[in-house]
């Protein structure tokens, strides 16, 4: 009996030594701030980066202030532990004034933002604002947490007679002075209220009077209904190229619409596929829509219509395209070539001109007709109209010998062209190219001067450089006190070589590569020339 007694006892002690020893394992009590993460771990005293909260133990709330009984399980020992969620920090936020058309109202949410704390926080009036009074008054605002903390902010409320922002929606029409304007107050627009798109969205500044002061207002015409929309099944030829707003049959909306693909379709495939489409307003306000597409195969090529065979004499410009149309049995997709590279409009000969016609398909037509160029014949008197045409425009009576040479002057170098390209020998081909295409080289803009200058009744002369590696064409004109220089073709360093005498000219030559070197032996003494002068050194 006394073994027993003893046996028992050293049970005992082992069990009340393996419970204390457990017991002493793990934190019976945590105390933690809301908002702070927890782990299992954080209930061991030994690091034990395997344990775990036991189901039954684990419903707790650390953003919730309030003791919460938790089972953590460590090896092979479960712990019973509290965790005591505390909150003892006030709640933060930022006030902001805010400013209300009299007779509005709003809660106390609306005078702060960036409110922060870990537990829910409670938004409310320390005393509700007067939203009758007109004008600024003082507002407190209480931010209460669950932990009971408490934060007072300090923030402002304006009452106007008129609203500061005004929002009505598209296609309404004009808003009354009564959406701007407390009741009870006597105003009018500024504004011109009837010249302002209702249909349209955007922001508009508004001004007006009130008790006969100015304010502004801004209103804002918004689109939030979205568009109402049919749309059709298609049947085309594959490949034709298609748009969105094909499939359309109705599209209402008080804005403008657009209308998509969702994605692309397949236009190569025949048969019938479905396609998405979506339809976009001015305010973003989309209708998405579907629709069958059926493709079928094309094999008919399109005709080409209209094209014959054509005369211009050389020079002459052509219209290629003039009464030439193609039709097919799709309307769309079709493309019309046109292959001049044949062609020499300058030289006389027979041309082709091949027109090639092609569908979305690739279905291809092709017809070839002759272009004929004949020599043209330039007739003086021809010439001579165009010339007096261009004088009846810049010329008047009361101007003077040196007027009119400058108007010639500037007319040549305000209305042609330079090319590096003309026939040389024709001066009348040339001045013809001068005034009716209006462009070439030297030789059209010398000839051009020419013909003005003649018809003009100005004395003039034809002078040419020295053959070289280049040639240069010019003019010289006495309008009764001797002959000077007259050049209107331009270079590159743009000089105004007008009246000069031939000195400036020489000058200028000399320093340009002998621009105007010429033999004096062939023209007369222009003013400027230095005596005993060879034409090797002019």
């Amino acid at each position: 009996m006394p073994v027993l007694l003893a046996g028992l006892a050293v049970v005992i002690a082992l069990l009340a030594g393996g419970y204390f020893y457990v017991d002493s394992l793990a934190y019976h009590v945590i105390r933690l701030q809301a908002g702070a993460a927890v782990e299992p771990s954080d209930f061991i005293k030994k690091p034990d980066a395997e344990a775990v909260f036991v189901a039954g133990g684990d419903s707790f709330d650390v953003t919730v202030p309030g003791e919460y009984q938790v089972k953590v399980k460590s090896g092979f020992f479960t712990h019973k532990c509290k965790l005591i969620v505390e909150d003892t920090l006030a709640p933060t936020g930022q006030a902001v004034q805010v400013r209300l058309p009299i007779g509005n109202t709003c809660g106390p949410e609306s005078f702060v933002t960036d409110i922060e704390d870990a537990t829910k926080v409670t938004v409310s009036y320390v005393t509700e604002p007067d939203f009758a009074r007109k004008g600024s008054q003082p507002v407190q605002i209480a931010l209460t947490d669950l932990g009971n903390n408490r934060t007072v902010l300090d923030t402002e409320l304006y009452l106007s007679i008129v609203a500061e922002h005004v929002t009505m929606e598209a296609g309404e029409g004009a808003p009354g002075l009564d959406k701007f304007v407390a009741a009870g107050e006597t105003g009018q627009f500024v504004t011109d209220m009837t010249g302002l798109d209702y249909a349209r969205v955007g922001d508009y500044e508004i001004a007006l009077t009130v008790n006969g002061e100015s304010y502004t207002s801004i209103l804002h015409v918004r689109d939030t209904v979205p568009p109402v929309v049919e749309v059709k099944d298609l049947e085309d030829f594959a490949f034709v190229p298609k748009d969105a707003i094909d499939f359309a049959v109705r599209v209402e909306d008080v804005t403008e619409v657009t209308a998509a693909f969702k994605k692309d379709p397949d236009l190569s495939q025949l048969g019938t596929q479905e396609v998405a489409l979506i339809f976009t307003d001015q305010g973003g306000n989309q209708v998405e829509k579907t629709a069958k597409l059926t493709l079928k195969k094309d094999d008919e090529p399109p005709v080409i219509h209209g094209a014959l065979d054509m005369t211009i004499y050389a020079g002459d410009t052509v219209s290629y395209r003039k009464d030439v149309t193609v039709t097919d049995n799709s309307s769309d997709g079709i493309t019309l070539d046109v292959d001049t590279s044949k062609v020499n409009t300058r030289a006389e000969g027979v041309y082709p001109v091949t027109y090639t016609a092609s569908d979305a398909s690739g279905n291809k037509a092709q017809l070839t007709v002759n272009l004929t160029v004949l020599a043209r014949k330039y007739d003086i008197e021809e010439v001579n109209a165009l010339g007096d045409s261009v004088l009846a425009r810049i010329l008047k009576p009361e101007m003077s010998e040196m007027d009119k040479l400058q108007a010639i002057y500037s007319y040549i170098m305000g209305h042609i062209s330079y090319i590096n390209d003309s026939d040389k020998g024709d001066w009348v081909q040339a001045a013809y190219e001068g005034l009716m295409n209006r462009k070439g080289d030297c030789y059209v803009y010398a000839s051009t001067a020419k013909l003005l200058l003649t018809r003009a009744g100005i004395k003039n002369m034809d002078i040419e450089k020295i053959p070289s590696d280049t040639l240069h064409y010019w003019n010289l004109v006495d309008i009764g006190d001797g002959w000077y220089h007259f050049d209107t073709t331009p270079r590159k360093d743009h000089p105004t070589i007008f009246m000069w005498d031939d000195k400036q000219m020489m000058d200028y030559s000399n320093s340009h590569d002998k621009s105007h070197n010429y033999d004096r032996a062939l023209y007369p003494e222009i003013n400027g020339a230095e005596t005993g002068q060879t034409s090797e050194g002019a």
